[in-house]
């Protein structure tokens, strides 16, 4: 804060946020949500996308990004910090490990830049600690050893020079040393079998309670830990010692190593510290020592030491030119690309709608008696829905611009931007939709209220969703806090969709090429079963299960696609309502209140 307090954050009660993450068809959930949705959805919970690193991982069958699954959790601590403060907050420091280079410091940049953060600073743990732990002083140089054992364990040597900082000058590390692999050995040890060989639900079920044990030990002599299909097991501190030893065995082994590459003896260093949650651990400093051969200091609230240290690291210069402020506006290009895909949909099927009409008894100027016109009102019905979802899409970046905030950005205040973003988004695709039945009208020559009943009424339970949508929104944060990804329909549902009516279409409507001559019938059923494929992936978001509803939702919509093209496009809208009713229902029942302004 200005007068230099600090306000640490609180997470579902909890001062640390969890990183794990869950994805379902409500969105991605983060934090205590993720673990109490794995219990019951193993297939979609990820439980350290950092430890992914930067390639894929797949998650309940879909391949997806580990930055996807880190944007959410750094939004809702965005959205946190926004409530807290008041206001976005404009400097954000992030601490980073020290072996981090060029490009998994870009990659963090980016994901920070994709939660609305802004343009972060990066402080490399050894350094932000040691400005916390023993800010330099003036006389001759200090050499420090920092053991920062977190998930995974770093350890550097830093060389700190009154008014000149600290500087690394030799860091080893080991993913492998670290809290997580505590969390497995305590599991072997209480449960007596891996967690991987237990069943998705139960796995991740045993590894929170055995999280939970282990914090409690920091501060009680033994706790009871509930297993799932087993009986409680009491466990002592000498028991997470037993599990813990190998971890803090290696830590003071790469101690060494790294003191041994700074060209420097145990004897050299001025002081050695021991940070990072898991060194909580009752009897880390000991382990360690037992490789190193001097005990490291421990430190007070260990877990946030880097973290204050990088919050009172005054003066740090900018690591790169901030962007031009209309620059930081814009969205990522891949996610303007989800959002043109349904819009240019929209517009290819309401063009084919139109010019592949047939006109009877005269044409729109000149019209006999029983003039009439024969066109493929479901496709126009499919446009009007593709234009409205690409509308909803976009009711981020709609309220943001609304309310003059960083598009991506947090909507910290109850009932602010996203609220009004999805009334407005789902006015604009009304207004598209009215616009594509007063065009056809005027094109076919026809009562404007004929086209109309096909563009706007199917719209209506979707519409009456949307609203329902922006009232919760009023009062309820969305799972993990991210409201793009919550909002974002399946761009599968759509280019199937787009794909399966357009195909129908035009095997009833004719004007193929010569060599579709008796194939009709048989695009005709394609475009049933591509619409079949739609009603899946709006309805469910497992593979598995899209497999098997994709067949017989197919073969259903494949025979009311050679007589009921209208009927047809009236059930993928009311698919497409369903779909939003329960992101509704997901939002009610997450019962996380937005902040109050």
């Amino acid at each position: 804060m200005p007068d230099g307090t600090a306000t640490p954050l609180s997470f579902d009660g909890q001062p640390v946020l969890s990183n794990a993450a869950h994805v379902s068809a409500t969105g991605t959930w983060v934090g205590a949500t993720a673990w109490q949705q794995a219990d019951t959805d193993p297939d979609g919970f990820v439980v350290s996308p950092l430890a992914a690193g930067d390639g894929p991982v797949v998650v309940a069958g879909a391949v997806m990004e580990p930055a996807e699954l880190i944007v959410a959790a750094l939004r809702r601590v965005a959205s946190e910090a926004t409530a807290v403060a008041g206001d976005r907050v404009a400097d954000v420091r992030t601490v980073v490990p020290a072996g981090w280079g060029p490009r998994r410091r870009t990659w963090w940049r980016r994901a920070c830049g994709k939660a609305g953060l802004g343009q972060v600073r990066l402080v490399e743990a050894p350094v932000a600690a040691a400005q916390r732990l023993a800010p330099p002083e003036a006389g001759a140089p200090a050499h420090w050893l920092m053991i920062d054992v977190g998930a995974g364990c770093e350890v550097s040597v830093v060389r700190a020079v009154a008014g000149a900082g600290v500087e690394v000058l030799s860091t080893m590390a080991d993913a492998q040393a670290g809290g997580d692999r505590i969390d497995a050995g305590l599991a072997d040890l209480v449960l007596g079998t891996g967690l991987e060989e237990l069943p998705g639900g139960q796995r991740w079920t045993a590894l929170a309670s055995v999280r939970a044990a282990k914090h409690a030990l920091a501060e009680q002599p033994a706790v009871t830990v509930l297993v799932p299909g087993q009986p409680s097991a009491v466990v002592s501190t000498a028991v997470l010692r037993q599990a813990a030893q190998p971890v803090f065995a290696r830590a003071g082994e790469l101690a060494a190593e790294a003191v041994a590459n700074a060209d420097l003896s145990v004897t050299d260093l001025d002081a050695v510290w021991a940070f990072g949650a898991a060194t909580a651990v009752p009897g880390s400093a000991d382990m360690i020592a037992d490789k190193l051969g001097t005990t490291p200091q421990a430190s007070e609230q260990p877990g946030l030491v880097a973290v204050s240290g990088a919050a009172g690291t005054a003066a740090l210069p900018p690591e790169v030119t901030p962007r031009p402020a209309w620059m930081a506006d814009l969205p990522p290009l891949r996610r303007v690309a989800g959002l043109l895909l349904p819009g240019l949909l929209s517009l290819a099927l309401f063009a084919h709608f139109v010019f592949a009409a047939d006109f009877y008894n005269g044409t729109p100027q000149r019209q006999a008696r029983f003039y009439y016109v024969l066109a493929s009102w479901g496709e126009a019905t499919v446009a009007a829905l593709l234009a409205l979802l690409m509308c909803l899409q976009a009711a981020g970046l709609i309220g943001a611009a609304l309310h003059g905030q960083t598009a991506g950005g947090p909507a910290p205040q109850r009932g602010g931007p996203i609220s009004s973003g999805i009334g407005v988004a789902a006015a604009a695709g009304l207004a598209i939709a009215g616009l594509y039945g007063v065009s056809a009208a005027v094109y076919f020559g026809k009562p404007v209220s004929d086209p109309l009943r096909w563009t706007l009424t199917p719209l209506v339970p979707v519409v009456v969703c949307a609203a329902v949508l922006a009232g919760l929104a009023w009062r309820y944060r969305p799972p993990g806090g991210d409201w793009d990804g919550f909002l974002a329909f399946p761009p599968s549902s759509t280019v199937a969709g787009a794909a399966g009516i357009a195909a129908a279409a035009a095997a009833g409507r004719g004007h193929l090429p010569v060599w579709f001559n008796g194939w009709a019938w048989a695009l005709g059923y394609a475009g049933g079963v591509l619409v079949g494929v739609a009603l899946a992936c709006t309805l469910t978001r497992h593979l598995a299960l899209r497999i098997v509803a994709a067949p017989l939702l197919g073969f259903f919509c494949a025979l009311i696609a050679q007589s009921g093209l209208g009927i047809l496009a009236v059930i993928y809208a009311l698919a497409v309502a369903a779909w939003w009713a329960y992101h509704d229902w997901a939002l009610f029942r997450s019962g996380r209140p937005a902040p109050a302004p």
